[in-house]
Parts: C-alpha cells; structure tokens; sequence
C-alpha cells in the first residue's frame, strides 16, 4: 500500500470495453472513472484497454486517466500492463482472472447467474458459474462490491458469507444525463403516444410476456393504452420475441443519450417487467424524466422507487395487461429531483478507501456527457420503424 502521502493507484479492467456497443459493462466502467475523479484524495488510474480501443476510449474526456493498452483480451496481456503500471489496487468490474496478483476488488453486480442458470448462456452456466466459486476464497480478492441491499441478500443467500467483505456501493444515473433527463420534460414530446421499455433483450427483461400483456391490454382499453410499444436496447439472447413485422411493436435498438431522454419524457408510460435485476437504472432515468413508471413488484425495485412508481405482479400475462391499463389512466408525469431514498446512495457511491483496509469502494458516481442528435431525426425513426419493422440496429441499455 502508498504512503499516506502518496496516491492510491488504482487500475481498472477494460479488457471488454467497446466503443460500438456501449453496454451496461462499458458505462459501468466510465461512471468507476467519474467517482475516481470525485474523490476527496490522492488517486492515479490506469485503464487496461485493448489496443484497438485506446483512441476511442481516450475520447471519453477523462484526461487524468493513463490508458494501459494491450494486443488482445488475454490474462497474460493483462498481467504485463498492470506490472508495469504498479497499482495498489485492481478492480474487476466483469471478469476475474483465474489468479489475482494484485490487491483486487470485483464488482458482481447480481447473482441472477446462480438464480436463473436455465436462463443464461451456456459459458456462464458451465464454466463461469463454478469459476467464480473457486475464485472467490483467493486472498488477494480484497472486497466485492455489489449494486443494492436486494442484491446483496441474494448473494448471501446463493454464496453465503464471503470471505471477503461485501460492500454495496449502488449504481447511479451520470449527472449530465440526469440533467438531459429533467430538461427533456420541457421539450415538445413526440406527436403519437406509446409506452416505452428500455433493457438489453435477455430472458430476465421478461420482453415476451410484455409484448403478450401489451396487446391484451389494447383488447381490454383501446381508448386508454396507446396504440404502440417502443423497445430500445440492443438484442441480447432473448427468444421469444414475437414482434417480426409487427406494426404495433416497434424496436429501435440502441438510441443515444439524447433520444432516450426524449423518449422518457414523452412516453405514456415507461414499463418495466423483469423479473429479476440487481439495481434497475431505467427506472431511475424514467423518474427523472417525469415519466409514470409501471415495474415489477420484486425487492430491489422497492428498494429504489418505493412510492414513485406503480408494481405489478411480472408473472401473469393477465394481471400485467391490467396494470398497464391502470398505469396508463393515471398519467401523472413523475416529478423528481432527487428523492431522499436516493441521497444516502449518493453518497455511499462517492467514497473510496484503502484495499489494505478489505473495504475499498471504487463504484460509479453520478457524471456522463451526452451525445447530441435531432429530436426530428428520432421522431422519423420512430414513423420509419413504425412502417418496416424491428430495426437490427446494435447498441444497448442494460
């Protein structure tokens, strides 16, 4: 470990960052460096990247930040770059390798891998699952953080009690895009009404059901449920999507900054139906949108929107076609700041102390830069998807 007076080195596992795809992993990563900058001490970051990533991940604006990059995605690549960087502590935020050299923190977002097996790809089912088991006991794994009290229970529940601590430093809308979010309540929204979901397409976003559930709510009231349901996210290993063609389900994969916000704000509603999340960070932007939200009645999204949002039972086709259409009678636009529940997250988020200590918490705070784009050009995407179908564009929103 430094010297009291000397900064804290701490490198941070980019190997997976991509700058074509910007999944939830690759914002993840970006928000650890905001809160690194946030920190009231000394700290030096280094980013291992892939060489071909390195000029687009230097375009994010963190100057501060030394890129560390490598040829490919191997272990030994890895190791050679922090040797050279000496960090006081490594942060994993997807992947552990099979052996830690260095003081280490990994971020296990949720344990929806050892809930849901059935439902996972095969790599995580077969190989990483029992990987991370056998990892877990190493001595240089100083902490592992995870995104919400929920989370953290179900984690004891299926690990049981780790022998490192378990530290929950929660995720957090960036606050650039938090204020994109607020302003997009004053614009003029988009002139045909529709519900919105937003999630990467996997088997726990439970899209399916909400497609089911979206068209039997129309059958129940056709003046009450718009007559369209706008997806945004990129296509993950979901199956059962049964939207090819469709005229009413519209899927616009991903969309920027800017587009999302408007999207929030102009929604009837925003529909939330996974059955299982770690942390929830649409429903968060949505609020801040001032969109009336309709989620799952799962604990995590208790934990995070209480009495802002509206629950629902995410198993039945039946009950959830009926919370839409109540959901979409009372169209109150959400209004928030930032609600009090939130604040103790805020600063929990924020804080940074030494490994050596087995409690360092390098999580994301609240920071991102937004991307410009003509609301016109959403609004002829929409009416654009709206005639030829599911769009095949890539991107995300985990």
């Amino acid at each position: 470990m430094p010297a009291p007076d000397e900064p804290l080195r701490v490198a941070i596992d980019a190997r997976y960052w991509r700058s074509a795809i910007q999944t939830g992993v690759e914002r993840y990563i970006l928000l650890l460096l905001e809160a690194l900058e946030a920190v009231n001490a000394p700290v030096e970051a280094g980013v291992v990247v892939r060489a071909t990533e390195a000029d687009a991940f230097a375009a994010q604006g963190h100057s501060g930040v030394q890129l560390l990059p490598v040829t490919d995605k191997r272990t030994t690549s890895l190791t050679h770059a922090l040797r050279r960087f000496g960090p006081s502590v490594v942060h994993f935020p997807f992947e552990m390798p099979a052996r830690l050299d260095f003081p280490s923190v990994y971020t296990l977002h949720d344990p929806g891998r050892y809930l849901y097996p059935e439902l996972m790809v095969r790599k995580v089912r077969e190989v990483q699952n029992d990987r991370l088991r056998r990892q877990l006991p190493d001595p240089n794994l100083r902490a592992v953080i995870t995104v919400s009290d929920a989370s953290r229970a179900d984690i004891v529940r299926v690990l049981g009690d780790l022998p490192c601590p378990l530290v929950v430093v929660p995720n957090f809308v960036s606050r650039a895009f938090a204020d994109r979010l607020r302003a997009a309540q004053h614009e003029q929204p988009t002139s045909e009404p529709f519900l919105l979901a937003v999630g990467v397409y996997v088997p726990t976003k439970n899209i399916p059901r909400l497609c089911r559930a979206f068209r039997l709510a129309r059958q129940m009231a056709p003046e009450t449920v718009p007559a369209r349901l706008v997806l945004v996210g990129r296509i993950g290993w979901e199956r059962g999507f049964p939207i090819n063609g469709a005229q009413d389900i519209t899927v616009l994969g991903h969309v920027s900054d800017d587009e999302l916000a408007t999207l929030y704000a102009s929604c009837a509603a925003f529909v939330f139906p996974s059955f299982y999340e770690g942390f929830g960070i649409p429903m968060h932007e949505a609020l801040l949108a001032g969109a009336p939200v309709l989620c799952s009645d799962i604990p995590v999204f208790r934990e995070i929107g209480g009495d802002l949002v509206h629950y629902t039972d995410p198993h039945d086709d039946t009950i959830l076609a009926k919370a839409i259409v109540t959901r979409c009678k009372d169209r109150a636009r959400t209004r928030v700041r930032r609600p009090r529940r939130w604040t103790a997250y805020w600063r929990r988020t924020a804080h940074l102390r030494s490994a050596e200590r087995s409690s360092t918490n390098i999580g994301p705070q609240p920071n991102d830069a937004t991307r410009g784009t003509d609301d016109n050009d959403l609004h002829a995407r929409l009416n654009l998807a709206r005639h030829v179908g599911p769009q095949q564009t890539s991107g995300h929103r985990a």
